[in-house]
């Protein structure tokens, strides 16, 4: 398992390295963005750790999901991944936790497990570029889901799926964690 500084240095490599795939400058991400060009340059020197929803916002502006962003491209696809090499990070601001668990370079599609602290609320307000559909499906406690104003509790064996086009609010407003997986599915399967 790597810890958070490792992974803090995979994201710096990771933003670095796709966004002069992309050509951009650091103001030019900043503004697509939302981002500040400032920590943008801390990120990219691994000098913050940032938060899921800042990380979310610099990947749609580079055309990647979070997860992505946590990991090294591999030039070879991986047919098993083991839970002790998952890349696991906790979230500087709300305490989540948060651990790739597909295989790097399957399919293209996301699977991640997520630990929801009690109180923990995370809100992501902006909209993805990568179009993608997201399923979540809850294995412990309760998951309020609100998005394009419609919230929703899920429990355990619950599982709902939207498009990553509108705010959206993730919140355990139990008293235990709420643990459950995330799965994106590039393109939502529309045809």
């Amino acid at each position: 398992m790597e810890n958070v500084s490792d992974l803090d240095q995979i994201v710096a490599q990771r933003v670095r390295e796709l966004r002069a795939a992309k050509g951009f400058t650091l103001d030019q991400l900043a503004s697509l963005s939302g981002v500040s060009r400032a920590m943008i340059s801390r990120i990219e020197r691994a000098e913050a750790s940032a938060t899921a929803v800042l990380l979310v916002k610099l990947g749609g502006a580079l055309g990647v999901t979070l997860a992505a962003l946590f990991e090294q491209d591999e030039p070879k696809r991986e047919v098993v991944r083991r839970a002790a090499d998952s890349p696991v990070r906790v979230d500087p601001e709300t305490g989540y936790t948060r651990r790739n668990v597909a295989p790097r370079g399957a399919s293209g599609t996301d699977v991640v497990e997520v630990m929801l602290p009690p109180g923990a609320r995370v809100a992501y307000d902006n909209l993805v570029i990568v179009p993608a559909e997201q399923f979540v499906w809850v294995f412990e406690g309760v998951l309020t889901l609100e998005t394009d104003g419609l919230a929703t509790d899920l429990g355990p064996g619950d599982c709902r799926v939207m498009r990553l086009d509108h705010l959206l609010v993730f919140e355990n407003r139990g008293k235990a964690p709420a643990r459950y997986a995330v799965v994106l599915v590039p393109d939502g399967g529309r045809r």
